[in-house]
């Protein structure tokens, strides 16, 4: 049955001309002409399958990168048709660029897809949203950079058979060199009041290959565009419950519900589809309430709820104390210019860590978890007096290989804080690379760079001691490993 399957493929290229116009065709076998050939400000590479991160659906063949969605277990609301997400890693281009052309050669057949996402860092470390190239069009990133990424977005059939990938090369040049970071221009992060859903699915995957567990703490939105990475913390929320007050901070794990392609936090310049909304309005909303799109979802299916976000049962029971679906206050952090997470983070709270990677670590009795200052990372934070006594928080974090890293912490502000807090930075062989004194009245609830330091292998740490002026608090929050 495969083979016969099989013969029914067409083979076929997904590319640009280097005018940036959209192209379908066989691969050519004649050497470019000169007027054809790649500028010099064009880079080019070519990016390994074997390489890429994606879940177990995602098989490697002697074909290429192959999409068998057959045992993916479904959303509740369903997909007629399934998408795989295979990311490779990101790459640090020899010059900066803006604009990026994706040549891909795959196997496919009728109401298969192959598709591509491009992302771009920024200096301050933040990545932009992910832009998608379809049918092999150029992708115009929101700024220029020389740190990129790309992903596969592999759509099956109606039937769970997909395509398979043979061969993903990029070129990317730099169109617009006076144009602006327009994506670090929004100073403070976007909030709505959106309809939030349970979403379940203990033991199934999400759409970026994270293994769903019991009282997990992840969202859902209805675009990948900002889809974090499988444990990534690049797109987070903030979710606030108006009915206890009690608010929460979490990644961007899944895609749903009801749509794939609605990023209704975007302006109506940005948004992918259903431009004609209000920003901030989902697409299930207005079809729900108002009968919009005929009161249709993306595919056709008329919406039970006007969901807007999936929450995971750790976040949905445990920390927003939810016991039905209902409208909560979400706030959107990338959208703040930069200030949301780009690397590994360490919370106060151990039950948002993925204790594998990293934790935190409380010495003596002084140190008391608090929420009574707003601004916090994630549910919390951990307060202690200043004292001539050392006991520090220690946040602990593993490195597989030694690396070089920029570190970054969170705090929140008040009066109270002290002036001096004493970070104290050590590699995994015992040897301290810093103390950086900060002052914890100022530049609270967001990230605040400590420093870059060559780390070894092992477990590596970053202490905030008590040991300093006495009269004070000091506050251990959150780190960032970047």
């Amino acid at each position: 049955m495969r083979t016969k399957f099989r013969s029914t493929l067409m083979t076929m290229m997904l590319g640009a001309t280097l005018a940036g116009g959209a192209a379908l065709a066989e691969p050519s076998q004649q050497p470019a002409a000169a007027s054809e050939r790649a500028a010099p400000s064009t880079v080019r590479w070519t990016e390994e399958l074997s390489t890429g991160q994606g879940t177990g659906e995602l098989v490697m063949t002697r074909e290429g990168l192959l999409f068998e969605p057959y045992a993916v277990m479904r959303r509740p609301e369903g997909q007629l048709q399934l998408t795989g997400l295979y990311t490779f890693p990101s790459r640090r281009l020899e010059q900066p660029v803006d604009t990026v052309r994706p040549v891909i050669q795959a196997q496919k057949a009728l109401l298969m897809g192959v598709e591509l996402d491009v992302r771009v860092r920024s200096d301050s470390g933040a990545w932009s949203e992910w832009r998608t190239s379809y049918a092999g069009e150029s992708v115009q990133l929101p700024w220029a950079g020389s740190e990129v990424q790309v992903r596969l977005a592999l759509v099956a059939d109606e039937h769970g058979r997909g395509p398979t990938v043979r061969d993903v090369k990029l070129e990317a040049s730099l169109e617009n060199a006076a144009a602006p970071q327009q994506g670090l221009a929004t100073l403070t992060a976007l909030t709505y009041r959106i309809y939030a859903t349970r979403e379940g699915l203990v033991g199934g995957t999400t759409a970026n290959g994270h293994v769903i567990k019991t009282s997990d703490r992840f969202v859902a939105l209805p675009s990948r565009r900002a889809l974090a990475s499988n444990g990534g913390t690049e797109y987070q929320v903030r979710i606030c419950n108006p009915a206890n007050g009690k608010c929460t901070t979490t990644s961007v794990w899944d895609v749903g519900p009801w749509n794939t392609h609605d990023d209704y936090w975007n302006p109506s310049t940005l948004r992918e589809q259903w431009k004609s909304l209000a920003q901030g309005k989902p697409e299930a909303q207005a079809a729900y309430l108002e009968g919009f799109n005929g009161g249709l979802d993306e595919f056709g299916r008329r919406p039970s709820n006007p969901a807007g976000i999936d929450l995971a049962d750790g976040t949905f029971l445990t920390d927003l104390s939810m016991s039905n679906n209902g409208y909560v206050n979400v706030t959107y952090l990338w959208t703040d210019g930069g200030t949301t997470a780009s690397g590994l983070v360490i919370d106060s709270n151990n039950s948002n860590n993925d204790t594998t990677k990293g934790y935190i670590e409380t010495t003596g009795t002084s140190w008391v978890s608090s929420t009574n200052v707003a601004g916090y990372y994630g549910s919390g934070y951990f307060a202690s007096p200043t004292a001539a006594v050392s006991e520090p928080a220690t946040f602990w974090f593993y490195l597989p290989a030694a690396a070089t890293k920029t570190i970054d912490a969170w705090w929140t502000s008040a009066s109270d804080r002290s002036t001096t807090a004493p970070f104290i930075v050590w590699n995994a062989s015992g040897t301290k690379l810093a103390t950086v004194n900060v002052n914890q009245q100022l530049n609270g609830g967001k990230w605040n760079t400590l420093g870059t330091y060559s780390f070894t292998a092992g477990w590596n740490k970053v202490q905030l001691s008590r040991w300093t002026t006495a009269g004070y608090q000091v506050i251990a929050d959150a780190i960032q490993v970047r």
